[in-house]
């Protein structure tokens, strides 16, 4: 009994939607009620102007009057579409298809909002790109896992090196489907390397990027040079690890012994930052040559 009823409601339902798709070429692709009627109303006034001013009266008047009556009608006929929710459907369902696009092309990004940003060593956004390019789009099974916990490693900044233990595991099922003399096994090599550095020793986190040395004068110069005498140090730091407050050091060297060694600080260095620290320290007479190193505070 269910069957016979519900035949006749398709048939209707497939039958408007070909009515609605039959108009396009009078409304557009993407129709605005608003945009409809000013374009009616704007053929309108052309067409009776263009009746009172060349044509004389009896026949402007016939024409005008007629002109009235099929915008009349075509007000009509947008009211009707109108209320078969024509220009509400093709204007709201764009964006929704857009939106569940943009998401599916990027699973490794999550839905929710990221508290707080990843470290360089373990942002692996660009990695996951290139892959995605090799594979044509469509990642493989052995990835789901890598990507979920991705995922969570970007909503849970307070856990990150369990997670990231769990991501160095979900790697082994991604080098078995991989050439390692391949452009795409050496991504893969850079994020496993990204994640032994963040779970290893938190000093590898930490490089000292630049390190002069200058006279009272300002002019650059090497530490024989300056040798027994007090100069201006310049030692830039760059974090890629978490915020972490950084000690500098600072050795000199005669030879291979050790004559003396100054530390400083830099407050709380942000992940991706590079912060610069630029002080005196008196250089011992005999010295040739120093060493820099930076470590977590």
């Amino acid at each position: 009994m269910t069957q016979p009823e519900s035949q006749p409601q398709s048939d209707g339902s497939s039958e408007q939607s070909g009515f609605l798709k039959g108009i396009e070429f009078l409304t557009g692709s993407d129709p605005n009620l608003g945009s409809f009627l000013l374009t009616i109303g704007i053929v309108t006034c052309v067409f009776i102007a263009l009746f009172q001013f060349t044509l004389p009266s009896p026949v402007s008047h016939l024409l005008t009057a007629g002109v009235i009556i099929i915008t009349v009608v075509s007000a009509g006929f947008a009211a009707l579409l109108d209320s078969l929710n024509y220009f509400d459907e093709t204007t709201e369902s764009t964006p929704q298809a857009g939106s569940d696009t943009v998401q599916d092309d990027k699973p490794w990004v999550p839905k929710e909002q990221v508290s707080a940003s990843l470290p360089p060593m373990i942002n692996f956004d660009e990695e996951l790109r290139e892959l995605q390019a090799h594979f044509d789009g469509d990642l493989p099974d052995q990835l789901t896992p890598f990507i979920e916990d991705y995922r969570r490693l970007k909503m849970n900044p307070e856990n990150r090196m369990s997670i990231a233990s769990d991501l160095r595991a979900d790697l082994n099922p991604i080098s078995v489907i991989l050439d390692e003399d391949t452009p795409e096994y050496q991504v893969y090599q850079r994020i496993s390397d990204g994640l032994f550095r963040y779970i290893g020793d938190s000093a590898g986190h930490l490089t000292v990027t630049d390190a002069t040395s200058r006279d009272a004068a300002g002019q650059p110069q090497e530490i024989k040079t300056v040798a027994g005498d007090l100069a201006v140090f310049d030692i830039s730091v760059r974090n890629e690890g978490e915020a972490t407050d950084v000690e500098v050091v600072v050795e000199f060297y005669d030879g291979d012994e050790s004559l003396s060694t100054w530390t400083g600080s830099l407050k709380s260095v942000s992940p991706g930052a590079t912060e610069a620290i630029s002080t005196n320290i008196y250089v011992p007479e005999s010295a040739d040559r120093m060493r820099t190193d930076a470590r977590p505070a």
